[in-house]
């Protein structure tokens, strides 16, 4: 081989190791696109004497060779490359090379922390200008969950400096919190990149990419979870379980450092030993931000939310948003008006209230409860918890229960507002008993009022452009009370580009609350809102005689909102149905978060809305609709 490349090409000569290795994997890939530039009558399985023009251009660019140094390579290579033989087949695809490092009992991937040197500041060697290597390092086996080949066995690499003990893992490097005993992990801050693979228990590792694509289907619709066989040698120690904590710890990992990358700070979070915990703290911190200064879409406009309309000679920008609720819901305490956080989603009551776990839970009832139970001791009580319980066991309740799951919240909460503040509301598996009093006869009986299950978040307030861009979401605890909507508004769009008009069913409600409040900074910040009501609900849920949603919240009132099609036709300029059609997408995360805790709930549903406004994004840019932010 050397004797031939020297004969032909000298430069052919210097290089001829890393072409050959280029041109034989290469040609193993396009193998099929060379035959097709033969003449039909050419037998695939012979070798190509030759290659065609274009795959020598290919070549030639690829592998930065001259066209006679392609020749030159090709003539020495080309049996080998085309016929194969039992070395070369065994590493020309990904599959043959996963399973030639199977069968001698390696792994085709080995995972290293980024760096060879220490990187902390305080060490002894960077202080001293010492260059040393890391090299006290420790290896174990585990599990990458990989996009493109399932699971598959890798060796992982930690180095340890022995000049001040920061451990350096693929994906972070753990260091001493100065002062206590305590360490934090230190994600590794690349401006440009994030870890290719992201640690989500000692043994297992998910590549970035595959993350990505989880939260996608989270974004989008329900994952699945479908891998092939492991291919892991058979002495292995590790086997490949995908547990649905994993999901979620690479699901909060890969968020939080995108989050941090956009803010050009690093991901820092305290060592745990109860791992479902440790991201606990950069979740708050994050969904705090997001509480403070609203989503990175928040002042989005496109010239599907705002109309430019020309009155008296000069030009006027006509910005609207619309709003809604939808049931999602999460557990929550049980005291009315309490935002308190549980310990667990299993409580009923938060910290302060957990007294009331022994107190009977039929309202008015302030008697203890008896032990095992959530009733006292009055026969009536004990009598409906009785039902409530063969009730949770009827075969023919839990089906009915499976086919209103979703609407079984919000119906409860709103028996709940019925009753006044201090009642208690009802979760979905509790009932109402008329229990009977007095005698074994059947008579009118009493109606209690019990809470039985826990207590659940009652709606998701969003705020959305026409053009279906998801601008605020809030959590409304007990519910949709006109107060808490206009609040709502005004925190979203304080300081900030008010829109002209908000849209909301019951704004004709919501008009008398603001226009008559007794707050004179309420008035001012809607007094140069609309408040319209959508055209359907105006001509079908409003009666005529009531003369302030007529006067108030008449579409006809607000003709910039309007326009006149070709055939004569009044229609609305703006989508004011997109709140309808934003929570189809939004309300498939019921059954997905409603065991969540308060923390990650919030944390989820932030991400969800920035993955969808993303898309939003590029589709409004594709259709030419100039997406931007005020200013």
């Amino acid at each position: 081989m050397l004797n031939t490349l020297r004969e032909v090409s000298s430069d052919a000569l210097a290089y001829f190791l890393s072409w050959i290795i280029a041109l034989c994997l290469l040609t193993s890939r396009i193998k099929n696109n060379i035959l097709l530039l033969y003449p039909s009558d050419y037998n695939p399985y012979d070798t190509p004497p030759i290659l065609p023009k274009e795959t020598k251009a290919f070549f030639g660019h690829a592998c930065k060779m001259k066209e006679e140094d392609v020749e030159a390579c090709w003539d020495v290579v080309k049996d080998v490359v085309w016929q194969g033989n039992e070395v070369i087949d065994q590493v020309t695809t990904d599959n043959a090379l996963n399973k030639t490092f199977q069968q001698y009992g390696a792994s085709i991937r080995s995972l290293f922390p980024p760096t060879f040197y220490c990187i902390n500041s305080d060490c002894k060697y960077i202080i001293c200008n010492t260059s040393r290597k890391l090299q006290t390092a420790v290896e174990h086996e585990a599990i990458l969950y990989t996009s493109n080949l399932g699971p598959i066995p890798v060796r992982v690499h930690q180095f340890t400096c022995n000049g001040c003990g920061v451990v350096y893992h693929p994906d972070y490097y753990i260091q001493a919190i100065a002062g206590t005993t305590e360490r934090q992990q230190i994600y590794y801050h690349h401006i440009n990149n994030l870890p290719d693979v992201l640690q989500v228990s000692t043994h297992h590792f998910v590549e970035t990419l595959l993350v990505r694509m989880w939260r996608i289907q989270h974004a989008y619709s329900f994952p699945q979870g479908f891998w092939p066989e492991p291919s892991s040698p058979p002495d292995w120690t590790v086997t490949a379980n995908l547990r649905h904590e994993y999901v979620y710890d690479g699901f909060k990992a890969l968020t939080l450092l995108e989050w941090h990358k956009k803010q050009f700070s690093p991901l820092i979070i305290r060592q745990m030993i109860d791992q479902a915990r440790q991201f606990e703290e950069a979740m708050k911190g994050m969904n705090e931000e997001i509480s403070k200064h609203g989503q990175p879409e928040l002042d989005h406009w496109c010239n599907k939310c705002v109309r430019t309309i020309y009155k008296d000679g000069k030009v006027l920008e006509v910005f609207a948003v619309v709003c809604d609720g939808v049931t999602v819901g999460r557990p929550c305490c049980g005291e009315p008006h309490c935002k308190n956080p549980l310990v667990s989603t299993k409580d009923t009551f938060c910290q302060e209230h957990i007294a009331k776990d022994q107190t009977c839970r039929i309202k008015g009832c302030t008697n203890n409860v008896r032990v095992g139970a959530k009733t006292c001791n009055n026969p009536d009580h004990q009598a409906e918890e009785d039902h409530y319980n063969e009730s949770g066991t009827a075969a023919f309740l839990l089906t009915q229960r499976l086919a209103r799951a979703r609407q079984a919240d919000e119906v409860a909460n709103k028996e709940w507002d019925a009753g006044g503040e201090d009642d208690d509301e009802l979760d979905i598996n509790d009932v109402n008993v008329e229990a009977e009093e007095g005698s074994s006869k059947k008579k009118k009986g009493k109606r209690f009022r019990a809470q039985f299950g826990r207590r659940r978040t009652h709606n998701e307030q969003l705020i959305i452009a026409p053009c279906g861009m998801v601008l605020a979401r809030e959590t409304f605890y007990f519910s949709e009370a006109i107060s808490a909507v206009a609040k709502f508004f005004m925190d979203t769009f304080r300081g900030r580009c008010k829109p002209n008009h908000f849209i909301f069913d019951c704004n004709c409600i919501l008009s008398k609350h603001v226009r008559c409040h007794s707050s004179d900074a309420i008035q001012a910040f809607f007094a140069d809102v609309g408040l319209a009501v959508d055209v359907f609900h105006f001509n079908s849920k409003h009666t005529e005689r009531d003369l302030w949603c007529g006067s108030e919240c008449n579409p006809a009132k607000f003709p910039e909102l309007m326009y006149w099609t070709d055939s004569g036709e009044e229609k609305w300029y703006f989508n004011t149905s997109i709140a309808e059609q934003t929570n189809v997408w939004f309300g498939h995360y019921q059954p997905i978060a409603r065991e969540m805790g308060g923390v990650f709930y919030e944390f989820f549903l932030n991400t969800m809305i920035m993955l969808y406004n993303e898309r939003k994004k590029k589709q409004l840019d594709t259709e030419g609709l100039n997406p931007m932010y005020f200013t």
